[in-house]
């Protein structure tokens, strides 16, 4: 004996479920209908006998695993994980698994994130894109071999579909809300996160033919940007204001910075952020923010990722976000404006 498990076969299997060989192939890669009771007890007795699904010898059959790839900007961006988490989610109920990988916002650790998947036969492949514009040829490179979808940020030239939330949507519940709380005479600032991603720009582009009047103050996507804004807030002598982030992360910087510095929020600062996951719970008080419909643009990505012709373009997808209202921009009186 050296020491190793044998494996489970498919046949025995089969024989401890009193079925054939081949309905237990079926049910275990639910490539066709059967009974509920029948699938049922092919699972059960793979799990009591401790039968491993062989991923490899499946992929050289159907040409395909059935995986799916995601490829992060970065994971210090805690939106991007709570995505992930999302996507996993969802994509196992429809029986695929998620692989994820992170660029480091680095284009060519992005360019070979593309090829390795690739080379593993994934089913499909989700990008958020690090850069607008020069992510496109991994993309398209991506697009020609295997169904992919650009996720949350966007090349609009590339020939991959697009799924993500509707920014101006978004940016427009804001600026209804900032209308209603910002008392008479005082500012409203929007802490931007630059345009080098399509999202960023989008909440600023929005925000800016909204509100022209707004300081705009430009940054990054992350939670050491949210700290200097908020300095330069106070040393610009600004003592009471809006604010409006263009990501929670932002503003649970800027508002930690504020309180550091004894300034009230609500009382002198109200605070608004955008993404509703992710950070959004640790923010006291509570961040006033737009939810993106995470659940909603992963159940998008997957019907894109199984349609029967995916060759066939599909342009974009924009999903409607909602506002949920916190603590972070009460009136003084304790009223706030009305959700979506």
């Amino acid at each position: 004996m050296d020491g190793r498990t044998r494996s489970v076969t498919m046949r025995e299997v089969a024989q401890h479920a009193g079925v054939s060989s081949s309905t237990v192939s079926r049910a275990l890669s639910g490539s066709r209908a059967m009974s509920a009771e029948i699938r049922d007890r092919v699972l059960r007795s793979a799990e009591a006998l401790g039968y491993e699904v062989n991923l490899l010898g499946r992929a050289l059959r159907q040409q395909r695993l059935d995986v799916v790839g995601l490829i992060l900007p970065d994971f210090s961006n805690p939106f991007f994980t709570a995505l992930a988490e999302q996507l996993g989610a969802v994509f196992r109920e429809a029986g695929f698994e998620l692989l994820v990988s992170s660029a480091g916002n680095d284009l060519g650790i992005e360019r070979r994130a593309v090829s390795s998947f690739l080379g593993r036969q994934i089913h499909a492949l989700v990008v958020i894109p690090s850069d607008e514009a020069a992510s496109r040829a991994a993309l398209d490179a991506a697009s020609r071999r295997v169904p992919t979808v650009q996720f949350d940020r966007r090349v609009a030239d590339s020939d991959a579909p697009y799924v993500g939330c509707d920014n101006r949507i978004g940016v427009e519940l804001i600026v209804r809300h900032v209308r209603e709380v910002t008392p008479p005479g005082e500012p409203v600032v929007f802490v931007g996160a630059g345009t080098a991603s399509s999202s960023a720009r989008e909440r600023r582009e929005a925000f800016a033919a909204l509100m022209p009047e707004a300081l705009i103050l430009d940054g990054s996507f992350d939670v050491a940007w949210g700290h200097r804004a908020a300095r330069e807030l106070l040393d610009r002598g600004i003592a009471g204001a809006t604010v409006v982030t263009s990501a929670d992360v932002i503003a649970l910087g800027l508002q930690s910075e504020l309180q550091a510095a004894g300034r009230r929020v609500p009382g002198d600062f109200r605070v608004i952020g955008f993404d509703g996951v992710g950070v959004a719970d640790y923010a006291l008080p509570a961040l006033t923010t737009v939810r993106q419909p995470v659940e909603a643009m992963s159940r998008a990505i997957l019907e894109l990722i199984t349609r029967d012709d995916p060759a066939t373009p599909a342009g974009t997808v924009l999903v409607a976000p909602d506002l949920v209202l916190g603590d972070s921009s009460r009136t003084a009186s304790g009223r706030a404006a009305r959700g979506r």
